[in-house]
């Protein structure tokens, strides 16, 4: 997650309580920082202590008032200590309350004001591209001149936009998700397009599209595809891979006996030598 992309701040300034929780967790990370590096009480103590048997090692003789002193450093130390433990404490409660709104409403209020800025973003993409007249490259907006030149260049700087929205997107989505089955739902394409349907996509725009390697054809032609979105929640984008199979063939038994025939002996052959008489079977 790169906290310095202004796409992902943006996103998350758009839901109140996370922008609210941010500037207090801020706040609390600031004056933290301001305190320093504070000893414990038991570190103050051991100082003066210290101190007084390196003295004695040396060959000086033992101050009378180290008690005193280790005690003064000790309960001196008490209210540093404090402030430095309460204030790790807060900001150990309001990081976790943090993470627990951007899991929740406060996801879905970020991802919605990411497609907002996506939809604006990409409309003005699409009045920059109509200078182009088709060029796909420099230097066929070149060839092309009058406003196509310049109508390259200033694409060319709106592709990291591009790109810091979509980071900011898998960011924003990475927690709510088991992060292989997002990967899988990005290479899939779904990530970028609703309603995908990968055979009337071009082989190339395809590859920008399951890649995340982003170059200007890509971007004007999702800005004229028109159906370019931000998922409002991970279950929405998961839905959009999902594959209707039908409801399955009921099943039919047939509970009626099953009747086997059993065919009658046949009658025995006469040889003409036999000596028993015969018995008859029926």
């Amino acid at each position: 997650m790169n906290s310095n992309n202004p796409e992902f701040k943006a996103a998350w300034a758009a839901a109140p309580d996370v922008a609210h929780a941010e500037r207090q967790l801020a706040k609390v990370e600031a004056r933290r920082k301001a305190l320093g590096d504070v000893q414990s009480r038991d570190q103050a103590r051991r100082a003066v202590i210290d101190e007084a048997t390196a003295s004695v090692r040396a060959g000086g003789d033992f101050p009378d008032d180290v008690g005193k002193r280790a005690a003064d450093a000790y309960r001196d130390t008490l209210e540093l200590e404090s402030e430095h433990i309460a204030l790790n404490e807060a900001a150990t409660s309001i990081r976790n309350h943090l993470d627990f709104l951007r899991m929740t409403d406060g996801a879905e209020m970020a991802l919605e004001a990411l497609g907002k800025r996506l939809k604006d973003f990409l409309e003005d993409v699409k009045k920059t591209a109509v200078d182009l007249k088709d060029a796909r490259s420099a230097e066929q907006a070149i060839e092309v001149g009058g406003k196509a030149p310049e109508a390259w260049r200033l694409l060319t700087s709106m592709v990291g936009t591009l790109r810091n929205i979509r980071q900011a997107q898998y960011d924003i989505l990475r927690p709510l998700a088991d992060g292989q089955r997002l990967r899988a739902l990005r290479e899939a394409g779904h990530f970028e397009v609703a309603g995908l349907d990968r055979d009337g996509v071009p082989a190339d725009i395809l590859r920008s599209m399951t890649s995340g390697h982003y170059d200007i054809p890509y971007m004007v032609y999702i800005a004229n595809l028109g159906t370019a979105w931000v998922p409002s929640s991970f279950d929405e984008l998961e839905a959009e891979d999902a594959v209707d199979v039908g409801e399955p063939d009921t099943a039919v038994y047939d509970f009626n006996p099953i009747v086997t025939h059993i065919p009658a002996p046949p009658a025995p052959k006469r040889h003409g030598f036999e000596s028993n008489p015969d018995i008859s079977l029926k």
